[in-house]
């Protein structure tokens, strides 16, 4: 789905914001020792509602594990996490925090072969994760949705 879901050439972006159903979109997987949680979200548009935007990111899960990803978009999706990775630990303070994060998780020599083992990622290997766990029967979804607010603004 790209490198973040907050790039704006990603498919979810793509689909919700530039098509007027959100105003903004975002999500990701935790990394952690044990399986845990993916997510993703969406301010809703004013004049659509949850199930439309709930909707369309569905139809998006199910493009990438029906449909093969492109050459050109899986390249770009990479790029994006290289670069999102290289960003995240320009500093000593943020190479410090990655490198005590993989020992907490594994090893610090996670940190020094992420690259590595990111290229050996296939689209398939993407398309075959999603048919695997993102199911509706894996699912939790919630709305945050305000309440109206009377004349006194309470």
């Amino acid at each position: 789905m790209g490198g973040t879901t907050t790039n704006h050439t990603t498919r979810l972006y793509r689909r919700l914001v530039e098509g007027e159903l959100a105003t903004a979109v975002y999500g990701g997987i935790t990394q952690t020792l044990d399986p845990y949680l993916g997510g993703y979200g969406a301010t809703v548009r004013t004049g659509h509602t949850p199930e439309e935007v709930e909707a369309a990111i569905w139809a998006e899960i199910e493009r990438v594990k029906q449909e093969p990803i492109s050459e050109e978009e899986f390249a770009k999706a990479l790029k994006q996490a290289r670069a999102q990775f290289a960003y995240s630990s320009e500093s000593v303070t943020s190479q410090a925090r990655w490198l005590g994060f993989a020992e907490m998780m594994d090893s610090y020599e996670w940190f020094f072969t992420y690259l590595d083992r990111l290229t050996q990622v296939t689209a398939e290997d993407v398309r075959r994760v999603a048919q695997t766990y993102f199911d509706r029967r894996n699912l939790i979804v919630g709305w945050y949705v305000p309440e109206e607010r009377g004349d006194d603004g309470r």
